[in-house]
């Protein structure tokens, strides 16, 4: 008993520590010499459900209380009930906190795991008031905080539960969960500066605390700032070695700088951590070619098995992981059915309003035209140094921004999600446009000129480039809602649409889970709609500003990579330079699902997928009939003979 007790105590000193997975060693292994030890059991499924593993910590749970069902430790009950909650298995989660609540009434825990359970079922009153019966028996009780915070955002109170979370984050003794709620309601409310700039102040506070380095590390890797990352997540990796979270952001990061193998072995790393994760078994599989009786396979085959165990967000990775292999393996059916479902889901979770999403293209078409952009009386910033890439996403851009950065005069800085705070708010023909998904760069009062919106842009692009160049691409493909808007404030810079076959693009949409936006491509008639929005303003500024943009083609890069790459070095006023054609060499951060593909030559059969899928696009097809009719008769105006299948005569 004293060497389990000890053994137990060194658990808690490596959990404290953030060393998990030594620590999960070390019971496992004590485990081993002492199977019917109960201490060691329980504080293994403690452990498992700290580390997210919360399937095999209710396996455990289970197992005790059936091994003596007369004892019912409260304990076992309640950390059995919480991880049904986790798996959000709300029933009986509810019926188990209720078992203990009539021996233990003012437990905090069993409080919490009411509220939680009250909140899933919408009885949001309810819930607050049994957090605050916890609150009442422990004020600073950190899980109470938090999920009074989770009651604050189900009454889309946002503001007020980051208040709230900042009570559990903004300290040495931090709340891990309440960090990454925190993080996520910041960027909800696009406040990432404000994040990044606490984190900052508190790895300047607290420079051994694993958890505020990782995220200020992840929030500097999804702002694209790798030297920052880089260090920040590998010394993580130091602090809490073999921690799945950090090995899984690492492995992330080097697939988004282009080391694949390094990638692959890192996210390989944390799945064996944590074989079920859901994530990193997505991620892995987006460069493993499955085959039938794989490891990989199997792996993923087994978390599925548990599908309806998870929670819905990791459900939705699972779905998306095993529509990737069934691809692979050329069972269409079953791959196109994950796909579906996957979709379904995260349309779910990300609510998507489809009328707020149509409004921009409505009232831009009217604002911003030729007429009012002369009458407007405005000059913009002059600098030639900004590139735009713009047009939807799975449509090339990624490529062509990786061919023009091989260019040694040219930076591609990514996808920056700065344009949109630029621009909002700004006076066009006599009125303001108002862009209500944006955090604004200059105030409504200001009213800030075109000029000065586009210096703050150049400045801020400039900042992003380790040395002056003469020419720096933001990839963004969403800023073609702003062309009109870009040409204004920047009228000397140069805008490049990439186009591609629409059922070729809306398919690549749907096939893929993007980390964040995009919520129209989870649902095939939406998605189809958005494009025609899409198709339909990309004319207005063609007509209005043909000028301003320059269009390529992305079948037109797979016919003629050398000619096209010329072309555009020359529309961007540069000499030529034959790095360009060795572009899958350059070594430099690409933030997009293309992460994989933009390191590999050009291949035909990329013009032409959409075909094995035809019969399960019709919804898709029913939206984009005429649209596919023009753009193929563009395509067979241009390569006669085979227009059919959208693909180049040679």
């Amino acid at each position: 008993m004293n060497d389990s007790k000890a053994l137990i105590e060194k658990t808690r000193d490596l959990e404290g520590a953030q060393r998990y997975a030594e620590a999960l060693k070390l019971i496992q292994e004590g485990r081993r010499g002492n199977p019917q030890d109960r201490m060691l059991a329980i504080r293994h499924a403690q452990l498992l459900e700290v580390t997210k593993q919360v399937s095999l910590a209710i396996g455990i749970y289970r197992g005790l209380i059936d091994s003596q069902p007369d004892k019912q430790e409260a304990d076992l009950l309640i950390g059995l009930a919480r991880c049904l909650l986790k798996s959000a298995q709300y029933e009986q989660a509810a019926k188990m906190f209720g078992q203990v609540q009539a021996k233990l009434p003012r437990h905090p825990d069993v409080l919490i795991g009411l509220a939680g359970c009250r909140r899933h079922k919408g009885a949001l009153n309810e819930a607050e008031r049994l957090v605050q019966e916890a609150l009442a028996v422990s004020p600073d009780y950190k899980p109470a905080v938090h999920e009074l915070a989770e009651i604050q955002i189900a009454n889309k109170n946002l503001e007020e539960s980051v208040r709230t979370l900042e009570r559990n984050v903004l300290r040495e003794d931090l709340y891990g969960d309440s960090l990454d709620l925190w993080l996520a309601q910041l960027k909800k409310l696009n406040r990432d500066r404000y994040a990044q700039e606490q984190l900052e102040a508190m790895v300047e506070r607290y420079p051994k605390k694993v958890e505020f380095i990782f995220a200020h590390g992840v929030l500097a890797h999804r702002a694209g700032e790798i030297s920052i990352a880089r260090p920040a997540l590998e010394q993580a990796a130091r602090l809490s070695p073999n921690n799945y979270r950090i090995l899984y952001e690492l492995g992330v990061m080097e697939r988004v700088a282009g080391n694949i193998e390094r990638s692959q072995e890192l996210v390989g790393q944390a799945l064996a951590v944590n074989p079920d994760q859901p994530a990193a078994l997505r991620t892995y599989g987006n460069d493993h070619p499955y085959k039938y009786g794989d490891a990989v396979f199997t792996r993923l085959n087994l978390a599925a098995a548990r599908l309806a165990d998870v929670p819905v967000i990791d459900q939705v990775h699972l779905h998306y992981a095993l529509a990737k292999a069934y691809e692979d393996v050329k069972e269409l059916d079953t791959a196109f059915r994950h796909y579906g479902i996957g979709g379904e889901k995260k349309r779910r979770l990300e609510t998507y309003n489809e009328r707020n999403t149509a409004r921009i293209f409505q009232i831009l078409p009217q604002v911003v035209t030729k007429q009012t952009f002369l009458a407007s009386n405005q000059r913009g910033c002059e600098s030639e140094i900004p590139v735009f890439i713009l047009g939807m996403p799975r449509s090339g851009t990624s490529l062509m921004e990786q061919i023009l950065s091989s260019h040694p005069e040219i930076f591609g800085a990514g996808e920056l999600k700065f344009m949109t705070g630029i621009l909002d708010n700004i006076e066009f023909g006599g009125r303001r446009i108002k862009l209500n998904d944006a955090e604004p760069v200059f105030g409504y009062d200001e009213n800030a000129s075109w000029e000065k919106r586009g210096q703050r842009y150049v400045d801020k692009l400039e900042r992003l480039a380790d040395k002056p160049y003469k020419r720096i691409v933001d990839k963004m493909p969403g800023n073609f809602n702003f062309v009109g808007l870009i040409h204004a404030i920047l009228p000397k810079a140069k805008i490049i649409h990439s186009m591609r076959h629409p059922m070729e693009t809306c398919l690549s949409c749907y096939r893929i889970h993007f980390a964040e936006g995009q919520q129209w491509s989870y649902n095939l008639r939406e998605l189809g709609r958005y494009y025609k929005r899409y198709w339909g303003l990309m004319r207005h500024w063609r007509e209005q500003f043909p000028e301003a943009v320059y269009e390529v083609r992305y079948e037109d890069n797979v016919a003629d990579v050398e000619g096209q790459a010329r072309r555009l070095i020359d529309y961007l006023g540069l000499e030529w330079n034959d790095r360009c054609l060795e572009f899958y060499n350059t070594d430099r951060p690409v933030r997009t699902a293309s992460a994989s593909q933009v390191r590999k030559p050009i291949y035909t059969t990329s013009t032409n997928r959409w075909r094995k899928y035809e019969q399960y696009l019709k919804p898709l097809l029913d939206e984009l009939g005429p649209v596919v009719e023009t753009y193929e008769a563009e395509l067979a105006r241009d390569y006669p003979g085979d227009a059919s299948s959208a693909t180049p005569a040679p």
